[in-house]
């Protein structure tokens, strides 16, 4: 047992270390920087399942307390999950240091996972901000170089309250350490609160999420909205258990966020912002509950990661399904657009709560850590999630011309697999496949009522998509549409009651 603290805080920062040397030799560290990310990724799987729980103070009894336990473990999985996946689907248009600065945004973020002391999380927390500072501006065009600049100054200002708010808790407390915060003034209790929810992008404190979401790079924005944002997320969730008063503020803050996150999402027309207002949306949720929280944030970020990853910003797919439809010919790209169209639908699913696919589990673990007041405001938030998703899978499948994409499918089972399957292709297949895995682990959640209950939320998602498309305003509509624009609006209502009232008669 002496040496496990040596070993630990070794883990820790092997990744650091991999990424400094890995600006001199890129090409080597390369493969074993996706080898360690690989090793943490199997090793916070295996001790997650197994209810590991190790706490050592580093240094000394009165050093920095870290811990590795069911709040940490989770999200140190999803993000090394989150990097690989970007890893493999990488780009050349993007400098070879990206991938190391990725490597020490995953310590940087391990560190504000484990720790349970406010210094090391300040200090961790702003080399996070830096790391996704350079990751966004690295397409170094104006566009990125300006939304680079913005999250470096919204991120400095979010820890500088935050900061505030320690400074002003150690004047009472006499420590730095979290657990002692029961004893702080409610005014830096308001402040790390603050600065600790700027940075994971929910309600109001998350404004800044569209923006960056929708015009950075694809591959920085996978990272962001499948890692970054989780910083915060364990120190928020630690601190709703330890104070009644951060809990009970969290479960409202988390509501409005669901609600208006989502609400927000269905007003976008770009398919970038309404992933951004998605991400502030389901954060929300996860702050509901602080035992399940991390566990949440864990499968929202890979499947946010594969959205964005799959979501094609830069090009349309109507050049590739527009072709004749006698041409039966199916090449590369055919297979690489069926497969990231494969890859968004079940994500998007499984942030909806589709049975059998990992987000069913994670909303249902967060409905059963819910008071009872809160339980039908989490149903309307769950369907207006499914209208989001149903609006995006919309949106991708829009261009695609049915009968052409069947013919193209039944060819591609006459092709050899080797010669079109890529490493890229693998990995979303295999990343998919995992999403429908995760949920067998907790087989005793697939209850007749309970997946009764998912599938006529989702289906009142698509009725309340269709009806909330009727209310948009738009002054140069036939008549006809004007006619659906005033039947919309009830629409809305009868689903949301729909869906509160299905609730209430199956739980």
């Amino acid at each position: 047992m002496i040496s496990n603290p040596i070993i630990f805080t070794s883990l820790i920062f092997i990744p650091i270390i991999t990424g400094f040397v890995g600006c001199i030799f890129p090409k080597v560290f390369y493969k074993i920087g996706f080898g360690i990310l690989f090793f943490y990724s199997i090793l916070s799987l295996v001790g997650y399942l197994n209810g590991f729980e190790y706490t050592y103070h580093l240094i000394n009894k009165d050093g920095i307390p870290l811990s590795f336990d069911n709040y940490s473990l989770p999200l140190i999985f999803g993000s090394s999950v989150v990097i690989m996946i970007t890893f493999i689907l990488k780009s050349k248009n993007f400098s070879h240091y990206f991938y190391q600065i990725c490597l020490v945004l995953f310590s940087a973020l391990s560190i504000s996972f484990i720790s349970k002391d406010l210094v090391s999380l300040y200090i961790a927390l702003e080399l996070t901000g830096f790391c996704a500072f350079l990751l966004v501006a690295d397409r170094n065009d104006s566009r990125a170089l300006f939304n680079s600049f913005q999250y470096l100054i919204g991120g400095g200002l979010a820890m500088l309250i935050y900061l505030i708010g320690v400074i002003q808790a150690f004047t009472y407390t006499g420590t730095f350490i979290l657990n002692d915060l029961i004893n702080a003034p409610a005014t830096s209790l308001c402040l790390i609160s603050a600065g600790l929810l700027t940075k994971a992008g929910i309600f109001i404190c998350g404004v800044w999420v569209p923006n960056i979401y929708s015009d950075s790079n694809t591959q920085s924005t996978a990272i962001l909205s499948g890692c970054v944002t989780c910083a915060a997320v364990a120190p928020l969730s630690r601190m709703s258990v330890i104070l009644a008063p951060i809990g009970n503020s969290l479960i409202i803050i988390g509501i409005l966020s669901s609600i208006f996150g989502a609400i927000f999402a269905l007003i976008e027309n770009d398919d970038g912002r309404t992933l951004g207002w998605s991400s502030v949306s389901q954060l929300g949720i996860a702050m509901l509950s602080p035992t399940y929280g991390c566990l949440y944030a864990m499968q929202h970020g890979i499947c946010k990661s594969i959205l964005f990853l799959t979501l094609n910003k830069n090009q349309t797919e109507t050049n590739i399904y527009s072709n004749n439809l006698n041409n039966l010919e199916i090449n590369n790209q055919d297979i690489d657009e069926l497969i990231r169209i494969f890859a968004f639908i079940i994500a998007g699913l499984s942030i909806s709560g589709f049975p059998f696919l990992s987000g069913y589990i994670t909303k249902l673990l967060v409905k059963s850590d819910l008071p009872n007041e809160a339980l039908i405001i989490f149903n309307s938030s769950a369907l207006l999630t499914s209208g989001v998703y149903v609006k995006l899978i919309i949106s991708r499948l829009n261009n695609i011309k049915i009968k052409y994409l069947l013919r193209k499918v039944s060819n591609f089972l006459r092709l050899n697999l080797f010669n079109v399957l890529s490493s890229k292709n693998i990995t979303l297949i295999l990343v998919s496949f995992s999403v429908f895995g995760f949920s067998f682990i907790q087989s005793k959640y697939f209850s007749l009522e309970k997946i009764q209950m998912s599938f006529i939320t989702l289906l009142l998602g698509f009725v309340f998509y269709l009806s909330f498309m009727g209310i948009k305003s738009n002054p140069s509509v036939s008549n006809l549409r004007k006619t659906i624009d005033i039947i919309g609006a009830p629409f809305v209502v009868a689903a949301l009651l729909l869906a509160n009232l299905t609730y209430l008669k199956i739980l």
